[in-house]
């Protein structure tokens, strides 16, 4: 006789949404009523969760290239685009202020001080500056030196994290300049013959502050990519590695997006080759995934403020990575759907 099945932590609500564009990034708002997503169509689209079912609401239009990043920062909404750009946008989705060139070329990645008055963006031409959220003044800049692909403040607000294509997270002074100290996590970088691959994609702290998990992948190639998705930790006091933690093959692609829930675990997101995802709780110290669903390449995930539920960005079956369907390259665009924990 075999073991009863350990029921699964949480559930699908519903049929997934499909949005007409690709989703790089999603969020909730902080009161929990409304999901927004960045897209490759140069919008915002955005879901109002107060009723029984979510509504979708009108898109955000203003940018340019794709909306790369976003963050709810109060009753605020900054977004970031592929062109540079950095726009705010109040409760009722007016327009509050943008920078045009925020950075020079891509905009990676907004992320909002613990009291909400200032968000940080870092981008391809190696910066991370600081922006007031109220008017979007510029207040500081600290040049990276590499292509920086994420950033999160530290919980006490006085330093941020920047992590770079070549595997170096670097902590900065929120008033700018040189690099207090950095972690090094080397692995989730390769020289290829191609191309550069891999790079630090996820930057998280613990609850407690702790920990700084750095996330990506260790790349095997880097024509056809091939890499397995890696989290390192780091005692955040030490600056030491706690723990390195390896989910899946080759073909499992990057960690592209990190949440921490409430109960005391990662929930992460991961996508690979085509049509390889997945979906995945971790409790740092743990040699497995407490649970893990596979789901084609997904891209974000996000856990709503009361951590009862969460939304999740996938990629459509039979995309343009996936083969010709009918002799033509069908559109990506991105499913989401809604999960509730049940434990």
């Amino acid at each position: 006789m075999q073991p009863p099945k350990t029921p699964a932590p949480i559930k699908e609500l519903g049929k997934p949404l499909n949005t007409p564009a690709q989703i790089f990034r999603l969020r909730y708002r902080a009161d929990g009523t409304q999901v927004a997503a960045g897209c490759s169509d140069g919008l915002v689209h955005r879901w109002n969760l107060s009723g029984k079912e979510p509504v979708e609401l009108p898109a955000l239009t203003g940018h340019n290239g794709w909306v790369t990043g976003l963050a709810f920062v109060g009753d605020s909404l900054l977004t970031c685009d592929s062109w540079g750009r950095l726009t705010a946008w109040d409760a009722n989705a007016r327009q509050l202020w943008t920078v045009e060139t925020a950075h020079d070329g891509w905009a990676r990645a907004v992320a909002p001080s613990p009291d909400n008055t200032t968000v940080a963006t870092c981008g391809r031409d190696g910066f991370v500056n600081l922006w007031k959220v109220k008017d979007g003044k510029k207040l500081a800049a600290s040049a990276h030196t590499a292509d920086t692909l994420t950033v999160i403040f530290a919980p006490d607000g006085k330093s941020l994290l920047a992590g770079d294509l070549f595997g170096i997270v670097r902590e900065l002074p929120v008033a700018g300049g040189e690099a207090i100290r950095t972690f090094e996590a080397k692995e989730l970088h390769r020289a290829d013959r191609v191309q550069d691959v891999g790079g630090v994609r996820c930057l998280l702290f613990t609850a407690d502050g702790k920990t700084l998990l750095v996330a990506g992948a260790e790349p095997k190639t880097g024509g056809f990519v091939q890499c397995t998705p890696l989290v390192i930790a780091f005692d955040r006091a030490s600056g030491k590695r706690t723990t390195v933690w390896r989910n899946g093959t080759e073909k499992d692609g990057y960690v592209t997006d990190l949440a921490w829930h409430p109960e005391g675990f990662v929930v992460g997101t991961s996508s690979g080759q085509p049509g390889q995802g997945k979906l995945f709780f971790w409790k740092p110290g743990e040699e497995q995934a407490s649970f893990s669903v596979a789901k084609p390449n997904c891209h974000s995930v996000a856990i709503a403020p009361d951590g009862q539920t969460l939304v999740l960005a996938m990629t459509n079956a039979n995309s343009s990575g996936n083969g010709r369907p009918k002799g033509e390259y069908q559109a990506n665009y991105s499913p989401i759907q809604f999960w509730q924990f049940t434990k």
